[in-house]
């Protein structure tokens, strides 16, 4: 699915819309998604950080929009996770990912992602994500 197909899906889901995210690359071995900081996702009120499961959440809605090729017909159903966190995700800064597939099968897939805020070099969250596409 090309960027302006992946972004109608969004608009269409609740949680996506939630999460606030735009899908701003789209190619055939990834995808690039941006999130806004708002209050709704802070986890420490003391720091206003990012909460870990938003980061997550987040990550994972990346990972299964690179590999989505039809989002009425069969959605990608995860089937594992791993998530490692880096740093802090700081109050006030966009959050961006990038899912890179490292493999796409009939019915599986491997996705690797990063999540970084000012500088891809200085990732808060590295992860990877299986899907299953039956």
């Amino acid at each position: 699915m090309n960027r302006t197909e992946l972004q109608a899906v969004c608009a269409r889901v609740p949680f996506f819309r939630f999460l606030g995210l735009s899908v701003t690359e789209a190619t055939e071995s990834g995808v690039v998604t941006s999130m806004p900081f708002v209050d709704r996702h802070v986890g420490n009120p003391v720091q206003g950080n990012y909460h870990g499961g938003i980061i997550a959440s987040f990550m994972e809605v990346t990972a299964s929009l690179s590999v989505l090729d039809d989002w009425e017909d069969q959605r990608p159903k995860p089937i594992n996770l791993t998530v490692d966190y880096l740093r802090p995700g700081r109050p006030g800064k966009t959050l961006h990912a990038r899912a890179t597939i490292s493999r796409k099968g009939r019915r599986m897939a491997s996705i690797e992602t990063v999540a970084w805020q000012e500088d891809e070099a200085k990732p808060v969250a590295k992860g990877l994500f299986h899907f299953l596409l039956v």
